[in-house]
């Protein structure tokens, strides 16, 4: 029974990960929806839809509906101000549905938010920081006039859940105007937690993506190789492009091939050869591995997932 369960489990969250990884980025294309100079062509009709550059969007298009909600935004601040502005996304009926705008002034503190309790949080602070520790408000800070995506985890105030967040954020006139969607994943319709320990690991490698891709690989490598990145029997390890070990939480193992005996296990599994399979959408592979946590060989499940050339994975020990 407990493993017709582990392999159910594995499935739901394997299919939730390739749906996130492989197609939510291709849905926010930041070429097809990043314009810097982009404004709606007139408001929203009675049906919900804006006009951006010609091309009418729905909430069936949400990223398209989400650069349209900040757009909006942008220009009633140009038209109305500040003060004005402010008050409206202070107010709950500037929520539409999923979306709401929110606004951080140039100390990267939140002015606008439906929920007042986020009022005067730093994106820096504990707010900017998601279920996974990934600081998405750094990020968030970080955006410029020619708009950016940022994805994290967040509490859909719709539903009530910790779900996918993936926000537009544009800096305008100095300050910060952002909005976003969310996208229900099996693994995080709930808050994760170590007691899920199979989409605790898909959130870690997750983790470890987005830290690729706010800070570049030299960083991320270098995160990766301290002991403050392991978490109890998580930790991530990285390949290379020749398949060599380039982060891992033991330093010895560092710079072995994972072609060769490294891929092994004790019981003459060649693990490696599977896990050098894995595509953008990830892979599970079973394997005896040592934990670290415990000095003991035991069954090791691991998600990897290639990226950028990169192997990038995390698992966990039963």
């Amino acid at each position: 029974m407990h493993k017709r369960v582990f392999y159910v489990r594995m499935t739901a969250v394997l299919v939730a990960a390739a749906v996130f990884l492989s197609g939510c980025h291709h849905w926010m294309s930041p070429r097809g929806w990043m314009p810097h100079d982009s404004r709606m062509d007139r408001a929203g009709r009675a049906d919900g839809s804006f006009a951006v550059h010609g091309r009418r969007v729905s909430k069936a298009d949400r990223a398209g509906y989400t650069v349209a909600v900040v757009e909006k935004a942008l220009r009633i601040y140009d038209a109305k101000g500040r003060e004005a502005t402010l008050d409206y996304y202070n107010t709950p009926e500037s929520v539409d549905g999923e979306w709401y705008v929110f606004i951080a002034d140039e100390n990267d503190e939140i002015i606008a938010h439906p929920n007042p309790d986020i009022l005067g949080e730093n994106l820096t602070g504990p707010t900017g920081v998601d279920i996974t520790g990934y600081r998405h408000g750094e990020e968030i800070a970080g955006a410029t006039e020619e708009g950016k995506w940022v994805d994290y985890i967040f509490l859909n105030p719709a539903s009530g859940n910790q779900e996918y967040k993936h926000t537009w954020v544009v800096r305008h006139d100095g300050l910060i105007f952002a909005s976003g969607w969310y996208q229900v994943l099996p693994s995080l319709a709930l808050a994760v937690t170590k007691a899920q320990p199979a989409e605790y690991t898909v959130a870690m490698v997750d983790k470890a993506l987005r830290h690729y891709k706010a800070h570049g690989r030299e960083a991320t490598v270098a995160h990766y190789n301290t002991p403050e990145s392991v978490d109890g029997e998580w930790y991530v390890y990285i390949f290379d492009e020749n398949d060599l070990l380039i982060a891992h939480a033991n330093p010895d193992l560092l710079g072995r091939d994972l072609k060769e005996d490294l891929g092994m296990d004790s019981t003459g599994y060649h693990f490696g050869t599977d896990m050098l399979e894995a595509t953008e959408a990830g892979s599970w592979v079973h394997y005896v591995f040592v934990n670290p946590a415990t000095g003991a060989e035991e069954t090791k499940h691991s998600w990897t997932v290639r990226h950028d050339g990169l192997l990038i994975g995390s698992g966990w020990y039963e």
